[in-house]
């Protein structure tokens, strides 16, 4: 089968190594974080292709991306925010190590910068002043440090499997109800309005050049 375009520029992870193995329940959690976090790696993808092939003319399709931008901002806010607030914490007390996910916090702040201004230019960029060039270069801006980042954090949660299994396993379902507690609607600051996170996944598969605004965000 071939390479699905929103495999690229930024790789996705690889789960062939441990994703079959049922011996710990850290290889469980270490496959559903690579997925997630999969998931935030083609969002990120289809923004960085699509970010030139909007019409310029296309004044709603430019806004209708912009807001699709958004959307994915707030998914990286919401899923690394409840990693901090609720799953590493958890991980902590099962493992009686302070500060065993502290490289992944300290991780998280390398890409804030860069990932703070991506987000504004989002936020605040007029629909005329639209500019893709400059969309590909702030995402450059953090990709790199985002993208070691989600990659490394797999290997942090495929050594857990030294601890409590059971508790392992609770520990990311219990991340996965808080998450999933508060996913359906974000607040997106530029509109005013509240934008379903979930609409940005349905249209990040799409062939770079096939823009056609997807469904309503």
């Amino acid at each position: 089968m071939s390479r699905q375009w929103a495999d690229e520029p930024y790789s996705l992870i690889s789960t062939t190594s441990f994703s079959q193995n049922s011996s710990h329940e850290a290889y469980y959690v270490a496959t559903q974080m690579s997925l997630a976090h999969n998931g935030i790696l083609r969002g990120l993808n289809s923004i960085y292709l699509q970010a030139t092939r909007i019409p310029q003319q296309d004044l709603e399709a430019i806004k209708d991306f912009l807001t699709y931008c958004q959307c994915w901002c707030e998914s990286m806010h919401h899923h690394h925010d409840g990693e901090e607030q609720e799953f590493f914490p958890n991980l902590e007390l099962i493992s009686g190590v302070q500060g065993l996910m502290e490289r992944n916090v300290e991780q998280h702040r390398a890409f804030t910068p860069g990932f703070e201004s991506f987000q504004a230019y989002s936020q605040t960029c007029s629909i005329e002043d639209y500019d893709g060039k400059k969309v590909k270069s702030l995402i450059e801006g953090f990709a790199e440090p985002l993208t070691r980042h989600l990659h490394e954090e797999i290997d942090t949660l495929r050594a857990l499997d030294v601890y409590d299994s059971g508790r392992i396993r609770k520990a990311y379902q219990r991340f996965e109800k808080v998450l999933m507690a508060t996913d359906n609607v974000r607040y997106t600051s530029s509109s005013g309005e509240y934008s379903n996170l979930t609409n940005f996944v349905l249209v990040s598969n799409r062939p770079p050049g096939v823009w056609d605004r997807g469904p309503k965000l």
